[in-house]
């Protein structure tokens, strides 16, 4: 598991693709990733706050992909809602639950003119798995083996049956030496950590986009940013603070809930907190109210350790609630023992509220505020007894993170938490090609998981933009920012 997929503020969600046994998905070009068919614009500028690593196609940061995914394409991409769409493959379809065949979309350029085949395909796939430093190859590793059927076919055989393969090769972008793409947008200038200038692609498959020409710009300066797009001079604000969102005018204020959920994990392991009566008290003591009013409402309570949207998220497990009066020191009897409670640096003023409430609940809390890195070394040395994270459903499936924290071999379990019959149902739900059943198997395990009361799940986070007048954009549920979506 990559220690990204843990985060609080760095989002990257990405959703479940669907499976689709013997038939095939067909389309043959109608279908349209992006835009309009005349330039509506002249250059359409995007400011961030974070520099970018690089533009290579094998980053899976969000601060690349962001602006990569303008330059490169997979053979399947999400729409902004995260339905699997053709890409660089107009069709796919099983033949066994090991092979998947796709045919290719004729016709494709990169963009130094050269035809897009399947020996790309391949050559990219057998680059990103030997490359040093490959952040995808991961991803990779149940593919055994990809064919060529012929120059617009080719076939995939995994090791395993993977009902998340759709969803992975979403991040196999498929390019060419040079930061050559097939998208709708090539590299014209770029200065690292500093400037982007793309400019669009006369020969790309689809329509064009309303823009000409696109500038990411990085500005680092709260108070410059918010100034400049004052200003006009910017023309979509990413990332902006929670608090300068409540100053500038709402009706250009974009909100996306990001498929990040928020919670307090037990460990089940302290002697404390083996005791049911004592998790299900604590459970009473946090109000959901006050916490949304601590994230300036850009939150919303969670129900679940998934958010809505995610696959295998259960609609029938109600939120926690708050009780005034349970949470009176004398429902848990004379001062308790030190709980030890961690959480990362950024959220010290919701921590310093759970803490608060856990005082006037009668315990006595050693809370640390630390780094992410310190977070996750606590956390796999079983260290807390009470920790605060946040989990980002990278794939949009529940299975990255039953398999980090729930499975008893969980790479972020350590000992906390064992059911064999859990474990078991999350085996099977690696494996399980059909979406129906695999549904039920998770939304089974979330439901057991919540009458385990192993923690408490808090809240879901939001990402937010702002918009100039006249602009019509809509944010996406995996945190990008494709220019050729903006009208």
């Amino acid at each position: 598991m990559n220690k990204k997929n843990v985060i609080i503020g760095l989002l990257i969600a990405l959703a479940l693709a669907g499976f689709l046994k013997k038939d095939f998905l067909m389309n043959e070009g109608k279908q349209l990733l992006f835009g309009s068919q005349k330039y509506q614009g002249e250059t359409l500028r995007i400011v961030l706050n974070t520099a970018e690593t690089g533009l290579s196609p094998l980053s899976v940061n969000l601060n690349d992909t962001l602006r990569t995914a303008n330059i490169y394409q997979g053979l399947v991409a999400f729409d902004r809602n995260l339905k699997t769409i053709p890409a660089l493959a107009v069709s796919w379809g099983n033949l066994d639950s090991l092979t998947w065949e796709f045919k290719l979309r004729q016709g494709v350029l990169f963009h130094d003119r050269s035809a897009l085949t399947a020996k790309s395909v391949l050559e990219n796939f057998e680059g990103a798995k030997k490359a040093t430093g490959s952040e995808i190859a991961g991803y990779l590793t149940n593919i055994k083996e990809i064919k060529v059927v012929n120059d617009y076919n080719i076939q995939i055989i995994t090791e395993k049956p993977d009902p998340l393969l759709l969803s992975k090769l979403t991040k196999l972008m498929i390019s060419r030496s040079g930061n050559i793409g097939t998208g709708p947008y090539k590299v014209f200038d770029w200065v690292k950590s500093t400037k982007l200038a793309l400019t669009a692609f006369p020969q790309y498959w689809g329509r064009q986009p309303a823009y000409r020409n696109v500038e990411y710009a990085v500005t680092t300066n709260r108070t410059q940013r918010k100034s400049d797009f004052e200003q006009g001079k910017t023309d979509i604000l990413v990332a902006v603070p929670r608090d300068q969102a409540l100053e500038l005018p709402q009706e250009q204020v974009k909100t996306s809930y990001s498929l990040e959920t928020n919670f307090l994990m037990f460990n089940l392991a302290d002697p404390l907190l083996k005791k049911r009566e004592i998790r299900e008290a604590i459970r009473t003591i946090f109000d959901p109210n006050k916490i949304e009013e601590i994230g300036n409402f850009f939150v919303r309570q969670a129900t679940q350790f998934v958010a809505p949207g995610v696959f295998g998220y259960n609609a029938d497990i109600p939120p926690f609630k708050y009780s005034e009066e349970k949470r009176a020191k004398s429902l848990f009897g004379s001062r308790l023992e030190k709980l030890g409670f961690d959480y990362l640096e950024t959220y010290r003023t919701l921590s310093e509220y759970l803490e608060q409430q856990m005082r006037e609940a009668g315990f006595s809390v050693a809370s640390h505020a630390v780094s992410p890195e310190e977070l996750l070394r606590r956390i796999k040395a079983n260290e807390s007894t009470l920790f605060l994270v946040g989990w980002q459903a990278e794939d949009g499936d529940a299975g990255g993170f039953l398999d980090a924290f729930i499975h008893s071999g969980g790479e972020l379990n350590n000992g906390r938490y064992s059911n064999p019959e859990v474990d078991k149902m999350i085996e099977e739900s690696r494996q399980e090609m059909d979406p129906k059943k695999r549904l039920k198997l998770l939304q089974n395990i979330m439901l057991k998981v919540n009458d385990d009361l192993i923690g408490i799940p808090l809240f879901e986070s939001s990402r937010l933009y702002a918009v100039k007048k006249g602009l019509k954009w809509e944010p996406r549920l995996d945190g990008l920012v494709l220019a050729a979506e903006v009208e």
